[in-house]
């Protein structure tokens, strides 16, 4: 290992900074003195299948996410029927945000390994809310979120905000109850949803506004925005 990391420390020392490229890398490893070269491609072989094996591993840890939050949801007697499968709509290290159309309408997990949050029916625009029994349903928004505190067991320590945007709504900002602005994340529904609607997630250290607030939700607002950065809808959590 200590020959690899020479090996590829003297590759990368006078590589762009600006660009990841692998084929740079072969070029001057090309360059080498030739009774070098043998040795070199064994180590830079060696460095291919190191980084393939790192990336099969978040590959395989983001399905791992998938199955395990289908098999949470398959144990809970009243858990939203399910309408479809689930699909990540994002990811990152350790974990993915998770969406399926229940009969409780579109439900978010925020799953990390071997634990997860989840919410249904946010009352936006195209997300099919839920329906009361007196036939109406909630008011309908042009965004919702929830929110999983840092204490998440298994988790980083981070917090983490979430929810379902209008498909008209290009941005989102989120206000804190200590006056800080945060801006998440948007994504697109899959299309597996069938579904005309957006996702929004952003993760922070909250540790003494939470610690502060003992353990309630510190958003205070969701502030939707369209393409022209107008603001459609400020809506208070």
């Amino acid at each position: 290992m200590t020959d690899l990391r020479a090996v590829l420390d003297e590759l990368v020392a006078d590589a762009p900074l600006n660009r990841a490229d692998w084929h740079e890398v072969i070029l001057r490893s090309r360059r080498a003195p030739d009774r070098d070269r043998s040795r070199r491609r064994l180590l830079i072989a060696c460095a291919v299948i190191v980084l393939l094996g790192a990336t099969g591993a978040a590959i395989a840890a983001s399905i791992d996410l998938l199955a395990q939050q289908d098999q949470f949801h398959e144990q809970i007697p009243d858990d939203p029927k399910r309408q479809g499968r689930s699909v990540q709509v994002a990811s990152g290290d350790n974990w993915a945000l998770i969406a399926w159309n229940s009969d409780a309408g579109i439900c978010l997990d925020f799953a990390i390994n071997e634990n997860s949050t989840f919410s249904c029916g946010f009352p936006v625009r195209g997300a099919k809310p839920v329906t009361a029994k007196t036939g109406s349903g909630p008011t309908i928004h042009a965004i919702a979120g929830a929110f999983s505190a840092g204490n998440l067991v298994g988790g980083d320590g981070e917090a983490t905000i979430f929810g379902v945007m209008a498909h008209e709504v290009a941005r989102a900002t989120v206000e804190l109850v200590d006056g800080r602005v945060v801006t998440p994340q948007v994504y697109d529904a899959p299309s597996a949803l069938n579904s005309r609607i957006r996702f929004f997630i952003v993760r922070l250290r909250l540790d003494e506004l939470e610690r502060g607030l003992s353990r309630k939700n510190p958003v205070h607002a969701y502030n939707a925005f369209n393409g022209e950065g107008r603001l459609v809808e400020r809506v208070r959590d």
